[in-house]
């Protein structure tokens, strides 16, 4: 396996060395006295005038919410060959601004097949880094960049502001240089390893530190990076012959070595450096800036063998935006809470609701070898067998996420598996996905990857289902236990995702007796030690009110 690894990491880059040498053109030159030809309205202003803060001559544009500068006929129609787009742009208010970047291509047909971006203007200067290979269409499929048609900046601050932009380029790292010199291999090379080490993916990116030394420029093939990843290799998936439950060693086994969801997806993106929501002390202060951060031990699931025998499911709620069965469900399915949380009931007596507890009884299935997750809401045993208010199946393979306007077992329309906080991602020292949580009131709106909002109010200042919300990086976890600090680390790595109404700012904790009760250390941290964040990649808001 050794020799294999190191075989393929020799072959590979060989192959995908990358000298970094940045070119860039101009989609706009203000300096050179470039103006834009399109504008959405004739009530946006601008003129081209000096700007201090920018060093040199700048775009100053004074346009309504709403409104909209930028070219209808592009100066550059190929944006593929380049990296990232790139301005400076100056705020002169002392409130923040949010503009969004729509591009149209070839292939755009309507709103949901162009790119709209939102991007978070703070105070002062700001310089702006937009990914090219990480822009997509509102829908998220594939833009057709190579065929750019129109562009522009609209304003979504919700009233009128005035910036001054300056020159707006598109840059590229990875131009093959010009010179026949064979290039040097030193400190700030990128190499890109992808490829199969046994029977686990790899996709790694490397900057290594080596003394120079010449290398062939025929053995060169200059790759377009993303930004520089390394991806976990991550354990052996474990054999799974009978259904485990998640309070054992061997389903935290199980569950270190399953990838859930692609690294890319939104339940695993770092968001450490995403930009501030313009509205977040607002939004934060509408859940409850000095109520306490709280776990609910809750979400109990069980890992299943990919031939563990399927079974129908009665759906009597909401079958419409249900997915269809049989499912694989075994007898010991655990259900909501058990059996932290309610050890006065079996697991028998819990199941057929032998109490009349009643609650949201969410069952949560796991094929880890398929990697296919089953989510139940309102589930229970009948004389007839099984039942449930509604249910959903996610590919933990793909970003694929539930048809638009559809619930799940959370009123957002998101899985709860990847959002709740498990024993081994405690043991691990940081929890390395996003989180659950829940709060009281929500907005009529829901942003991806959320697809449902369960709301009737449409105040902006309430959080929308799928808002990201992070820990402060500033928040200091010295002074917590272990297993508080894991949460915390990944809160400000990873933050949460606004899942459903419930309790405010309770996130979702496995019911295992073998994790501590973490109440009065989380209670510790305060609403007002977080931050509403929003993506740099953008995102389309749905609902009655966005």
């Amino acid at each position: 396996m050794k020799m294999k690894f190191i075989f393929l990491l020799a072959t590979v880059i060989a192959l995908t060395a990358i000298p970094a040498r940045a070119r860039q053109e101009a989609l706009l030159d203000f300096a050179k006295g470039q103006q834009p030809n399109d504008t959405g309205s004739d009530t946006a202003f601008y003129n081209l005038e000096d700007c201090k803060e920018l060093g040199g001559q700048a775009l100053k544009v004074a346009f309504p919410n709403g409104d909209s500068f930028g070219d209808r006929a592009a100066k550059v129609t190929n944006w593929k060959p380049f990296t990232r787009l790139e301005f400076a742009v100056f705020n002169p208010s002392t409130e923040p601004a949010t503009i969004n970047l729509n591009v149209k291509h070839h292939r755009s047909t309507n709103y949901s097949t162009r790119i709209d971006m939102p991007i978070a203007i703070a105070p002062g200067r700001n310089a702006i880094k937009l990914d090219i290979a990480d822009m997509h269409n509102v829908n998220n499929s594939a833009p057709d960049l190579d065929k750019v048609v129109r562009w522009y900046f609209a304003n979504s601050t919700g009233k009128k502001v005035t910036l001054f932009f300056g020159n707006i380029n598109l840059v590229s790292d990875d131009t093959p240089p010009s010179s026949p010199t064979a290039p040097l291999l030193t400190h700030g090379t990128v190499y890109r390893v992808r490829g199969k080490v046994g029977d686990q993916d790899v996709d790694l990116t490397i900057t290594p530190e080596t003394t120079a030394m010449p290398v062939s420029a025929s053995a060169v093939v200059p790759v377009p990076l993303p930004q520089p990843t390394v991806v976990a290799i991550r354990p052996p998936m474990p054999t799974v012959v009978a259904p485990v439950l998640f309070n054992t060693p061997e389903a935290d086994a199980i569950a270190s070595a399953l990838q859930v969801f692609p690294p890319d997806n939104a339940w695993n993106q770092d968001v450490s450096h995403w930009p501030v929501h313009p509205s977040s002390r607002s939004i934060i202060a509408s859940i409850g800036a000095d109520k306490p951060f709280r776990y609910n031990p809750d979400m109990g699931f069980i890992l299943v063998p990919p031939n563990q025998p399927r079974v129908p499911v009665k759906i009597i709620d909401y079958p419409a935006e249900s997915d269809r069965g049989p499912f694989p469900v075994p007898t010991n399915i655990p259900i909501e809470g058990w059996p932290a949380a309610v050890q006065s009931q079996s697991l028998d007596e819990l199941q057929r609701d032998a109490a009349n507890t009643g609650g949201d009884r969410h069952g949560i299935i796991v094929d880890p070898i398929n990697r296919v997750l089953y989510e139940f809401f309102g589930m229970k045993r009948t004389a007839a067998g099984w039942q449930a208010a509604q249910a959903s199946v996610f590919d933990l393979k793909t970003n694929k996420l539930r048809p638009d306007g559809w619930t799940s077992g959370d009123a957002a329309g998101l899985p709860i598996f990847p959002g709740t906080v498990r024993y081994d991602d405690l043991a691990r020292g940081i929890v390395t996905h996003a989180m659950r949580v829940t709060v009281r009131r929500t907005r009529r709106a829901y942003v991806p990857p959320a697809t449902h909002f369960a709301s009737k109010y449409t105040d902006e200042n309430l959080p929308r289902m799928g808002e990201r919300i992070r820990l402060r990086q500033d928040f200091g976890i010295t002074g917590f236990s272990p297993s508080v600090q894991a949460i915390l680390k990944g809160l400000k790595k990873y933050g949460m995702l606004v899942a459903d109404n419930g309790i405010d700012w309770a996130i979702s904790v496995a019911p295992d007796q073998r994790i501590p009760v973490l109440h009065e250390e989380l209670r510790r941290v305060k609403g007002s030690d977080f931050e509403v964040v929003v993506s740099p990649l953008g995102s389309r808001v749905c609902g009655a009110a966005f």
